[in-house]
């Protein structure tokens, strides 16, 4: 009995509090003749809206800074000032710390509102957000405890892209097509970094960023090289890419450093040359390896390949049949 009398006490507090909980929040109004929830409610105008947000914004409560800005767009989605709140929306997220929801934000308010007054400051926003993420993912590579170590970086990639879509072959763009090709090249994606390189210098050739880009290129290519026993086509594009860059650029101060990577090279080449020399020399096919050890001789002068090719020559005259 006396747990039938706690129970029943127990419901009636309960019901006092939902009522008085639901009396806070719901009012009748004639106006409507129906019952409204006052929290759902925008402020009176348009303006006092977005200040409102805003303040929640200055005030560090972001959750309920947007939950206004969401109440803006269900109430005032005719204003002229949609793309001041939709710009508003990206500035919280930053705030927050969510970067790429932040860059995707201003994303909209360029794609909704293409004559927006923001739209240029949106752009510089995405371009700030760009270089964070490059650096917090920077500063976290040598970590490799962590996981997702790269996401940054990948992440700032991504909104390079927004860049150079939103304004393309400007120099803006150009200097965000070169970090985008930087993203993949820290990363160690060498060939897609070249692909984004190479678009620096074919598609802003009078761009400041094709002297930075096309020092990528030819570092992707080197990076690409493979010892003397495989293919030797990277070799032979690095050894070209620096061809141009020393070219174009004399007097930078990488040349020398570039040109040492060029010796490598045409090292590595020249070595495959003479182990094709004697692979054909193992086959008995003395013709053939003739050619190649002239071959080296003749184009990779001053290796250690051809010193050694010139000496297999001088033991073995063309006149002889076989090797002594």
């Amino acid at each position: 009995m006396r747990i039938s009398v706690f129970a029943t006490a127990l419901m009636l507090a309960l019901c006092v509090f939902i009522m008085e909980s639901s009396h806070a929040q719901w009012t009748w109004t004639p106006q409507t003749g129906r019952w409204v929830n006052l929290k759902s409610l925008p402020m009176e105008t348009p303006e006092l809206q977005i200040e409102h947000a805003r303040s929640l914004m200055l005030q560090g409560q972001y959750r309920q800074a947007l939950r206004e800005t969401d109440k803006f767009t269900q109430f005032y989605s005719d204003s002229e000032l949609a793309d001041e709140n939709q710009f508003l929306r990206g500035e919280i997220r930053i705030a927050q710390g969510r970067l790429l929801e932040g860059s995707q934000e201003f994303q909209r308010v360029i794609a909704n509102y293409p004559d927006t007054q923001y739209f240029d400051d949106a752009i510089a926003k995405q371009y700030e957000i760009g270089d964070e993420l490059f650096e917090v993912g920077q500063s976290r590579l040598d970590k490799r405890w962590r996981p997702f170590r790269k996401r940054p970086i990948k992440r700032a990639g991504e909104v390079y892209a927004m860049v150079v879509d939103n304004q393309p072959f400007t120099a803006a763009a150009a200097e965000a097509q070169y970090k985008i090709g930087l993203t993949h090249y820290v990363r160690k994606e060498y060939l897609t970094a070249a692909f984004e390189y190479r678009r620096v210098v074919e598609d802003y050739s009078a761009s400041e960023w094709v002297n930075e880009a096309s020092y990528g290129l030819a570092m992707c290519y080197y990076n690409l090289s493979l010892p003397p026993e495989y293919d030797q086509s990277p070799s032979k594009m690095t050894m070209s890419s620096i061809d141009s860059f020393r070219s174009r650029y004399p007097s930078d101060e990488r040349v020398d450093g570039l040109m040492e990577k060029r010796e490598e090279m045409r090292q590595n080449i020249a070595q495959q040359r003479l182990q094709v020399a004697r692979f054909y020399e193992r086959r008995r096919n003395f013709d053939s390896a003739r050619i190649y050890y002239q071959v080296v001789v003749e184009q990779f002068p001053g290796t250690e390949a051809a010193e050694s090719a010139q000496a297999w020559l001088e033991a073995n005259p063309a006149h002889d049949r076989a090797p002594a």
